[in-house]
């Protein structure tokens, strides 16, 4: 396993040469990337040099947003699936071998089993591209209350998703988000119940105390480690034990970052990630690069200034 920053999972904005160098310093061994912003540079100024920051950096690519949306319109899909070929050669090109999609929670003005049928064709059709390109897909899901109100309950719990999967392509696997299993109330033992090969990512959060699971909505959604309500440590023991060996990355909501420098959210998160490693009794491996990051210190993958001390 190795630690992953998102700028999804932490809402987080800057230059791309700012955001690498914090992971560096903090201890992340990859990075999402954002793989529509990517094909602008690559188009631009050609894949090598839209690559190079990661490569100079020696971080490895975590996942990118799957740029289609599967539970959308039939114009939606088709127009999405017309720009995926593109999409998925820039993503290999760059090493990027995990997706993620996050499956509606409702399904609008469909039964569950149409919407089930429409999921699991377009999962087909997406995932023979994603195989032809050494591409896994990772589900996740959205079982927060605020999120799943209105309309028919669609996938909400571990054991549906593992559903959706079972009868899906073979490059569609799950995410395990410690948040989502302490929301919907499923043990950890879910985790060995996936298809072995097929967890893409496991995110880590917390909980507040005060508040049961079935009641969180996504805006509570905490740093890892914050309260100590879900136990990460064991989460990646039993993700471990199922053969998992791939990014994890910490998720918390915008508002509870609120008010916090964009250096001490991935400060924090890294620290809490090492701690959570250690706990696991997960290998730490020696950095090659030391923490450096401070104000109006050069950026890296940029010049020095000339006489800046």
């Amino acid at each position: 396993m190795f630690r992953n920053l998102s700028t999804v999972g932490l809402p987080l904005s800057g230059r791309p040469s700012e955001l690498i160098e914090l992971a560096l310093s903090f201890g992340f061994d990859s990075m999402d990337i954002d793989i529509v912003d990517f094909q602008q540079q690559a188009e631009l100024y050609g894949v090598e040099h839209a690559r190079r920051l990661m490569v100079s950096a020696r971080l490895k690519s975590g996942l990118f947003q799957l740029p289609v949306d599967l539970g959308g319109d039939e114009a939606a899909f088709k127009h999405d699936l017309s720009l995926l070929p593109k999409r998925l050669e820039l993503a290999q090109a760059t090493e990027a071998p995990r997706a993620a999609a996050t499956i509606a929670p409702v399904s609008g003005d469909h039964s569950f089993k149409d919407f089930l049928d429409l999921h699991r064709q377009r999962l087909d059709t997406v995932g023979e591209q994603l195989a032809r390109h050494g591409i896994t897909l990772g589900l996740a899901i959205r079982p927060e209350s605020d999120a799943s109100a209105g309309g028919s309950q669609f996938i909400n719990t571990y054991e549906s998703l593992l559903g959706l999967v079972a009868v899906s392509h073979p490059s569609t696997g799950v995410i395990v988000d410690s948040w989502t299993l302490h929301v919907t109330g499923e043990g950890l033992d879910v985790i060995a119940k996936v298809p072995r090969g097929r967890i893409v990512e496991v995110r880590l959060s917390d909980a507040p105390r005060e508040v049961r699971g079935v009641d969180l909505h996504t805006n509570q959604r905490l740093l890892p480690g914050d309260s100590g309500v879900i136990d990460s440590a064991a989460v990646l023991k039993q993700a471990e034990a199922a053969g998992f060996a791939g990014p994890v990355t910490p998720w918390a909501d915008r508002s509870v970052l609120a008010g916090r420098g964009r250096e001490k959210v991935v400060k924090l998160a890294g620290d809490r990630l090492e701690a959570i490693w250690r706990e696991a009794g997960l290998p730490i491996l020696p950095r090659w690069f030391m923490p450096v990051a401070k104000e109006g210190a050069p950026v890296f993958g940029e010049p020095m200034v000339a006489g800046a001390e």
